[in-house]
């Protein structure tokens, strides 16, 4: 028997087995093995505008953005990246900031990835001083690069989720008008919680995680205590706080943002509730009217399915709202 039908045989015996169990779980780990992709064609070449790529805001070889200044329109909006990769791998041309920036490139967006030092580099905060550091750059050379940075919109995903909600909710050199988060991790202490709350069994969020491998964890047992370099165990209440997005933004200190968060109900690497506890804290500051939640049934965590022109049509249509812009 052929090595495909082996593996698709023991796939279907486990799905048998888990959904005599659990219909959910059977359902959240078939979106997983079987999503959805979409082509991303290898070139790096765009006609569509001038780009800059690997410009540095700060003396680390990691802190670089990559900027991307469409043709054709004057004064563009800026919309700042963050990529995920649970604080400990990839860069700014990750798969997923690469689906994302090459429709707002040519979309009218002035774009910039953000590169910021990973966790084996430096610790928290190292990365949110250095999207911090980048935004700052960013306000600083508009008028050098040729566009609008009074209008600036942030988007992250996974970790670079969490990294642009804590950008969006604290204070910038110039204020972000609108926050787009995809599938974010924002509240490490409540994770364990929201997965047993869905029927998740950790066993599942093992296997899904598997790439963070021991050595890329620095013989911590997560990315996140990695991250801060700390065990959840010694986690003081104090700590609990300061690795809080939803804390951070229960402080009020950007009232006015717009919101837009969206979060697959197959993720099995960040449970969807951790929007949910986002939109929470944005709406008791900036109201309903300010903040809305999309939960997209049957996408996975980082699914392709996030990136496709429908999509991403609707965040555009947010962002421009937003901002005020047609």
């Amino acid at each position: 028997m052929k090595k495909g039908w082996i593996i698709l045989l023991a796939v279907l015996l486990v799905l048998a087995l888990v959904i005599g169990i659990n219909h959910n779980l059977a359902y959240t780990l078939w979106k997983n093995w079987f999503p959805e992709k979409l082509t991303l064609d290898e070139s790096t070449e765009w006609a569509g505008g001038t780009s800059y790529e690997r410009t540095p805001y700060g003396e680390s070889p990691a802190q670089y953005l990559d900027l991307y200044i469409p043709d054709g329109v004057e004064n563009p909006p800026l919309f700042v990246m963050i990529h995920g990769g649970g604080f400990i791998a990839n860069d700014s041309q990750s798969r997923q900031a690469q689906l994302f920036y090459r429709y707002f490139r040519d979309h009218g967006f002035a774009c910039a990835s953000v590169n910021y030092r990973l966790a084996a580099e430096a610790p928290w905060p190292a990365s949110i001083e250095d999207v911090r550091s980048a935004i700052a750059f960013l306000a600083e050379h508009g008028e050098d690069y040729g566009y609008d940075a009074s209008q600036c919109a942030v988007w992250g995903e996974s970790a670079g989720g969490y990294l642009a909600c804590i950008t969006a909710v604290t204070e910038q050199a110039i204020p972000v008008k609108a926050l787009v988060d995809y599938y974010g991790i924002v509240d490490f202490a409540t994770t364990d919680r929201q997965f047993a709350e869905q029927g998740i069994p950790s066993w599942v969020r093992k296997i899904a995680n598997g790439w963070a491998s021991p050595d890329l964890l620095g013989g911590f047992n997560s990315c996140e205590e990695f991250w801060v370099r700390k065990a959840y165990a010694d986690w003081t209440e104090e700590d609990l706080k300061n690795f809080s997005v939803p804390y951070h933004a229960s402080l009020g200190l950007n009232p006015e943002l717009k919101s837009m968060l969206l979060h697959g109900d197959a993720d099995i690497t960040v449970p969807n509730a951790q929007s949910a506890e986002m939109l929470d804290a944005l709406v008791a500051v900036g109201g309903a009217a300010n903040a809305e939640l999309y939960t997209l049934h049957g996408l996975m965590h980082a699914a392709d399915a996030f990136y496709t022109d429908a999509q991403l049509g609707r965040v555009e249509s947010f962002v421009r709202s937003a901002m005020g812009i047609s």
